[in-house]
């Protein structure tokens, strides 16, 4: 029988798994993974926000099915994506004798679905691995494609691997419990999705941000499983960034997470730094005779709506360039761009000028 709930399904070079999206599905995710073929018992990685409720629900899930579910709480936010909580995690399998046939279940945003993930390509050189996102930005974005990572000081997700999970589990009614900052910088990387590969999917935002801000149900299941299709599209067509294709999904993210580390993740959410990057990105593809000024500020309203920061002023200039220049997509110490020509059509290039660069990055920080 078809999933109603299927959003895609991922191709790589391992195999394929599913990308499912719906209204309380939390409730049958033991099903799901007794139909994946997992055992008991599994070993739950979250964090200290969303253990209760969330945590705890996928847990007795399992249990419900006879797989018994340890749990393992981290602190909430950005700096938990390190290498003394990987090491914490891993002390914590090692005493409850964990097996590599037995599979970690990542309960949370994109923070602990790349710790859980790095954890479970390093752990036994390789564990089974269940993403159930419950924020937004990881729900459409992280959670597919199986970037895992943990950061370092001097970056963001400088050291990771790529390591597919065996299913994507989004119920949309997790979200319910986020704050209005914490849903708009999820829809950010959504509208990413659509400004660089489905026109379409822009005008759906324009026409329904409240709705989609008020989380209305039915309306914002069916955008999050559009937005999913695309990143799994993306991902089939390039699992490890090799083709040019899958690096078109970092619109925004050159300064967006170059403003993260250089606030040392503190000041901006991930979604809201990707909407001041894309905003850098959108005039810098304007100065080059690229992009029309009628789309950058097209840009600049649906994410003004969507009440997404488009500026960061008071950051000091210097350490955002100085983190750009950490980028992992750079090449021969030049940053490779994003950019867009129209709205759905986006390219990647690598000769945006230096002094542009600076520029642009100083008008979004003064």
């Amino acid at each position: 029988m078809a999933d109603a709930n299927l959003a895609a399904v991922v191709h790589h070079a391992g195999g394929s798994y599913p990308v499912v999206a719906g209204w309380g599905i939390l409730e049958e995710l033991g099903d799901r993974l007794l139909e994946l073929g997992i055992k008991s018992p599994a070993y739950i990685i979250t964090d200290s926000n969303v253990m209760r409720p969330h945590g705890r629900s996928v847990q007795r899930a399992l249990q419900r099915r006879g797989i018994a579910a340890h749990c393992f709480i981290i602190p909430a936010g950005e700096t938990s994506k390190s290498h003394q909580l990987a090491q914490a995690i891993y002390q914590w399998l090692v005493g409850l004798r964990a097996e590599r046939g037995q599979a970690i279940i990542a309960v949370g945003g994109g923070v602990v679905g790349d710790l859980a993930g790095f954890v479970a390509a390093t752990f036994l050189r390789g564990v089974p691995f269940v993403q159930v996102p419950t924020s937004m930005a990881a729900m459409v974005d992280a959670a597919i494609g199986g970037k895992v990572a943990i950061n370092l000081p001097q970056g963001k997700n400088l050291v990771g691997a790529f390591y597919q999970p065996l299913g994507v589990f989004a119920d949309v009614q997790t979200l319910a419990t986020l704050g209005q900052r914490e849903l708009a910088e999820g829809w950010a990387e959504a509208i990413k999705h659509g400004l660089i590969l489905d026109a379409g999917l822009v005008d759906v935002f324009e026409e329904h941000a409240e709705a989609l801000m008020a989380l209305e149900p039915e309306l914002s299941t069916q955008v999050i499983r559009r937005s999913m299709a695309i990143k799994a599209e993306v991902v089939s067509q390039d699992e490890r960034e090799t083709l040019g294709i899958r690096i078109l999904l970092n619109y925004g993210h050159t300064i967006g997470h170059a403003l993260e580390a250089s606030t040392e993740y503190g000041r901006f959410l991930h979604g809201e730094g990707v909407a001041i990057g894309m905003m850098g990105a959108a005039r810098i593809a304007y100065q080059l005779g690229m992009l029309p000024e009628a789309v950058v500020e097209r840009q600049r309203r649906l994410l003004a709506r969507f009440h997404l920061p488009i500026r960061a002023s008071g950051v000091p200039v210097e350490n955002v360039l100085r983190a750009m220049s950490l980028d992992k997509k750079t090449v021969g110490g030049a940053n490779r761009w994003v950019l867009l020509e129209d709205v759905g059509k986006a390219v990647v290039r690598g000769d945006v000028p230096r002094e542009l660069v600076e520029e642009t990055v100083r008008e979004l920080v003064d």
